[in-house]
């Protein structure tokens, strides 16, 4: 079993880390998994844009046996984010999909991605009006947008750790 990841800014490859870590198996950035590697069962982590787990249909092309995903957004947890990317995926009834929150700091953007992000945090600041200075500190996604902010955590990723090791013999 390998993990493979997609990461723009950092945070999805901490959350690959920490699986590879704790269920101790070799994680690899999509664009550079191991010929002989692909062949394996795969947990494959990437970052949300647009609704799209970024890196997910070039882990496929290259031959990557993927059995669960992991996708990283600003978004907190919940059933709705997941199935929405479960959606976005069109994933298959043996595929398990997870959607943990991770973190953004537009000063590590580039080119297109900066561009873009620029017009969406302004929707995403706008969202949070009404709501008092204390409460908009409290809350991680304003927080990413506005002071660029992380909430990655090993405790984020148990049950994918959990997943990893009922389904992989690392012994």
């Amino acid at each position: 079993m390998i993990i493979v990841y997609a990461s723009n800014t950092g945070y999805t490859k901490q959350y690959a880390e920490i699986v590879s870590k704790n269920a101790k198996i070799d994680a690899f950035p999509v664009d550079n998994i191991p010929a002989d590697r692909t062949n394996e069962v795969t947990i494959f982590m990437g970052w949300v844009m647009a609704g799209k787990v970024v890196g997910y249909k070039k882990a496929k092309e290259a031959g990557c046996k993927i059995l669960c995903v992991v996708a990283v957004g600003m978004s907190p947890e919940s059933p709705a984010q997941t199935n929405m990317i479960k959606k976005s995926l069109k994933s298959e009834p043996y595929m398990d999909v997870y959607y943990v929150q991770g973190g953004y700091d537009y000063k590590k953007l580039k080119g297109i991605n900066k561009l873009l992000m620029k017009v969406k945090s302004k929707e995403i600041i706008a969202r949070y009006d009404g709501m008092s200075e204390a409460e908009k500190k409290e809350n991680a996604t304003y927080r990413m947008v506005t002071e660029g902010y992380s909430v990655v955590s090993e405790d984020r990723v148990a049950a994918v750790v959990a997943w990893a090791l009922m389904h992989y013999d690392n012994k």
